[in-house]
């Protein structure tokens, strides 16, 4: 396990109250809770859908509430694209896809949820850097910074992800917000931070990942953690461990099946204090997995 050295060690991280915390995630997680519970009332014709395309039958758009057309139309493709050859993101029709996928309404939500609950944090305590795991194409990274010129919040921010084209959302968000100070780092989490990224860290930090676990596994926490003061954690963890149809089809492009309970071991080996932000959720409609946890040091 490598260790933050330099002055960051030196710094005295200002311990942030868990009951402090709660507070601050209370509205934009009350307000994600209310969309979905609406949104996933009857989410099991997702899972019937899933199982149709498994054993290569047709599923059609009007099988599956509006809500999931985005869900059903990926699924469909992981089915056709891997009925044939093996998932290749440089796939011209995967890139398409991807690219209009935070066009839809439950992307949406999920975005407004971050947004809003980094947003709530970072006003009511005292972060003083906000690091982005698995950046992407930065249509949550736009949102956030436009969130922040709103509500005059001013601390840098760091964006990361795996490939290279991140210095050009970095560029991209840096003109579109001179206002800000953003910079960015390729990191890959299956490995260490580099150096350079640590470097630029002032203490305390809050760090967000959203669903880049699913490519890195659980394991991939150990790399992560070591940097966050506070962590949030934006990955669908099964909650009781069996893989359902939609599971096993999302493992056909490469991507890993997390369990709660799992990643609960890595987060307890360096955080005090582990929250299910929308267990209430999961009881509410029956949904098989919590989607937002945060852990604190």
């Amino acid at each position: 396990m490598y260790h933050i050295s330099g002055r960051h060690l030196k710094e005295r991280t200002r311990m942030i109250d868990k009951n402090r915390l709660l507070e601050c995630i209370k509205k934009p997680m009350t307000d994600y809770l209310n969309q979905m519970k609406h949104t996933l009332r009857n989410w099991e014709p997702l899972e019937e859908a899933a199982k149709k395309l498994l054993n290569g039958r047709e599923v059609k758009d009007d099988d599956v509430p509006d809500v999931y057309l985005p869900v059903l139309r990926m699924m469909r493709l992981i089915a056709e694209v891997t009925r044939e050859s093996e998932w290749d993101w440089s796939n011209p029709a995967i890139q398409k896809f991807f690219a209009n996928k935070s066009e839809s309404p439950l992307y949406q939500i999920f975005t407004n949820a971050i947004v809003g609950t980094i947003s709530e944090i970072i006003q009511k305590t005292d972060f003083n850097t906000l690091v982005e795991v698995g950046t992407g194409p930065g249509q949550v990274s736009d949102a956030l910074c436009r969130k922040m010129i709103d509500d005059k919040i001013h601390i840098p921010l760091i964006i990361s992800d795996r490939a290279p084209g991140i210095s050009r959302t970095r560029e991209t968000l840096r003109q579109k917000y001179p206002a800000l100070t953003i910079d960015s780092f390729v990191w890959n989490i299956t490995r260490e931070p580099p150096r350079e990224l640590l470097a630029t860290l002032k203490k305390p930090v809050l760090l967000f990942e959203r669903f880049c676990l699913p490519y890195a596994g659980h394991s991939a926490i150990d790399n992560i953690a070591p940097l966050a003061d506070l962590m949030i954690m934006q990955d669908d963890l099964s909650l009781s461990g069996e893989k359902a149809a939609f599971d096993i089809l999302y493992s056909k492009m490469g991507t890993n099946f997390l369990i709660f309970k799992e990643a609960e071991k890595y987060l307890k080996k360096h955080f005090s204090f582990i929250h299910t932000c929308d267990a209430d959720l999961a009881q509410a409609v029956n949904y098989p997995v919590t989607t937002f946890t945060i852990a604190l040091k």
